[in-house]
C-alpha cells in the first residue's frame, strides 16, 4: 500500500476527465438538438473538469515514485 497516494491521484484525475467527457457529450447533444450549445451545464462541467484534472495531474506529479 505504498502507492495509495498515486492511486488516489489517478482517481482524482479520472474524475476530472469524466467531467470533461460529460461536458463534451452535453455540448454535442445540445448542438445536434439545435439549442445553444454553451448553455446548460456545459460551461460549469468544463470548468470543474479542468480544475479537477489539473489538481489530479499535480497530485500525480508529486506522488509518482522516483
Amino acid at each position: 500500500m505504498d502507492d495509495l497516494g498515486l492511486v488516489i491521484s489517478l482517481a482524482v484525475f479520472g474524475v476530472g476527465a469524466l467531467f470533461l467527457a460529460l461536458a463534451g457529450i452535453m455540448f454535442r447533444i445540445r448542438a445536434i438538438a439545435n439549442r445553444k450549445a454553451w448553455d446548460g451545464g456545459t460551461v460549469p462541467l468544463t470548468v470543474i473538469g479542468l480544475i479537477v484534472a489539473a489538481v489530479g495531474l499535480a497530485l500525480i506529479y508529486f506522488n509518482y515514485p522516483a
